[in-house]
């Protein structure tokens, strides 16, 4: 049995035990999380339910991002930084997602690119995906909004493809919001083209 005699024994006891259940909670509350958040995400548990946040680099290859008229396909490399956040509700499931994800202006391997002669030429992307999930834990029911900067490629000669503003999607895939111009996604490439050509 453990006595306590003094204010200052009793704050140290709570904080110690307070600091056992600190420790012990986010293992426990990640583990029984639906779905599982990725491995390099760090959990805390809330009074509504659990926060998971993350960090963490990606790169793509060969990404196809359209056909153009002079018989070549746009391919798409990439290499970003992204940070996530996760919340859960009070029974362990996801409710929403939030990926914030910058592509470094200046790294090399962020080009889009001709599929027959290499050419190439850079892009940046600033975007944040938010996810809603109507059913919670469950991605098939999530309407998907993305802001920011979807993407942008300018060189000396001007403006080549421009894709920013809002952009939202239903679960099934259809386009429920579109704010701002969209070059890459709706087919205008002429430009883009005729500089990767």
């Amino acid at each position: 049995m453990i006595k306590v005699t003094t204010t200052r024994g009793l704050c140290a006891l709570a904080i110690a035990a307070a600091g056992l259940i600190a420790t012990a909670a986010p293992a426990a509350a990640a583990t029984s999380l639906n779905p599982a958040p990725p491995s390099w995400y760090t959990c805390k548990p809330t009074g509504s339910g659990t926060i998971c946040h993350g960090t963490m680099s990606f790169e793509h290859f060969a990404g196809f991002d359209g056909t153009c008229p002079q018989g070549f396909n746009i391919l798409e490399n990439g290499y970003k930084d992204e940070t996530g956040t996760r919340y859960y509700d009070r029974d362990g499931n996801l409710t929403r997602r939030v990926l914030h994800d910058i592509y470094p202006v200046g790294n090399p391997l962020n080009v889009l690119y001709n599929s027959q002669t290499g050419t190439s030429v850079p892009y940046r992307t600033d975007v944040t995906e938010t996810d809603d999930l109507a059913v919670p834990g469950d991605f098939s029911s999530a309407t998907s909004r993305f802001t920011g900067n979807g993407y942008t490629v300018t060189l000396p000669g001007g403006l080549l493809v421009h894709d920013v503003g809002n952009f939202a999607f239903a679960p099934d895939g259809s386009i429920l919001e579109d704010h701002g111009p969209k070059m890459l996604f709706s087919g205008q490439t002429g430009k883009l083209c005729a500089a990767l050509a």
